[in-house]
């Protein structure tokens, strides 16, 4: 195997998941996890050519995860589908309504978020992935940055979470700190929310879909091919992932010819609403028809995608 074609796949893999916050399964490349048995026991067995992963990602005191994402990768049509959870929708733990995004605050946080999602979408999972921030920011900076065209002033102070977002509307370049503020960013201090932002959840997953775009666009280029030892090593620090090596090569050649352009994003079907506190009510007759005829999984089960997928230019997440 060509290791320039091998390298180049796994950034390609490092790529499309880092951006949001988590698919760095570039760790593994030492063949090691730090996954739990108990959790890998839990994740469902590959028994077709659609592939799915849990992205998570962490804040700063991991008890909650701010981003939740399923990627479906369809090795046969040479497709990227990725399904973003609104952080803040609502689910029943134990009899009691929480936002999804608190389960990481429970005993058995992972296997729970699993069982979860699992639930609501009706898909199966059958990776994991996993990192903080701090790993965010860190591979974006080893990557150089990105040039990015922040579509609003951002103001947002919160003591509690040390998260303190300043960015000024226009093109500029995002370093890993501002990188990540640009995609935690949900509201300003005056409470003004600007654009799809008054959406809630699914204007922000907006913004971290576009970042994400963005980001393929810019750093899938041969010279980042030599950032690649940088990268492993800043990956091993904070991912946590079942991705083992012999997995990853199973995907060099799906990922050398993926074009990132063709990735179709959408979120989890749904409306926020005030019951008590504001939660996202995921609408599960919606969630049902657009696994099915979008992802091709109907109760945890593959399925022949019957129908042509929506235009992604139709959900709020493009």
């Amino acid at each position: 195997m060509n290791i320039k074609k091998f390298v180049a796949a796994m950034l390609v893999t490092l790529f499309t998941f880092t951006a949001v916050f988590g698919g760095v399964y570039l760790a593994y490349i030492l063949n090691k996890t730090s996954l739990s048995g108990q959790i890998s026991a839990l994740l469902d067995k590959v028994e077709s050519d659609k592939i799915n992963f849990l992205v998570m990602g962490l804040d700063d005191d991991k008890t909650r995860a701010d981003t939740i994402m399923m990627i479906s990768v369809d090795v046969s049509n040479n497709s990227v589908k990725l399904l973003s959870v609104p952080r803040d929708t609502k689910v029943t733990v134990g009899g009691k309504s929480i936002k999804i995004n608190s389960t990481m605050g429970y005993k058995r946080r992972e296997e729970l978020m699993i069982e979860t999602l699992r639930k609501l979408t009706g898909m199966p999972i059958h990776y994991y992935v996993e990192i903080d921030f701090d790993g965010f920011k860190d591979i974006i900076d080893v990557l150089g940055g990105v040039d990015y065209d922040v579509p609003y002033n951002m103001d947002y102070d919160d003591p509690t979470q040390n998260l303190h977002i300043h960015l000024k509307k226009g093109m500029q370049h995002l370093n890993g700190q501002k990188a990540h503020d640009y995609v935690r960013f949900r509201h300003n201090n005056d409470g003004s929310a600007p654009g799809l932002y008054a959406l809630g959840d699914p204007g922000r997953i907006d913004a971290q879909q576009k970042f994400l775009k963005e980001l393929l666009r810019q750093k899938l280029q041969p010279q980042y091919l030599a950032k690649a030892p940088q990268l492993i090593e800043k990956i091993y620090q904070y991912v946590n992932t079942n991705f083992s090596l012999s997995d990853a090569l199973r995907f060099v050649g799906f990922l050398s010819d993926f074009d990132s352009a063709s990735m179709e994003t959408y979120v989890l079907p749904g409306e926020a609403k005030k019951e008590g506190a504001w939660y996202y009510i995921y609408d599960p007759a919606d969630t049902k028809e657009l696994v099915k005829n979008t992802f091709g999984f109907v109760n945890g089960k593959s399925v022949p995608i019957a129908t042509p997928s929506p235009s992604p230019s139709a959900s709020p997440s493009n």
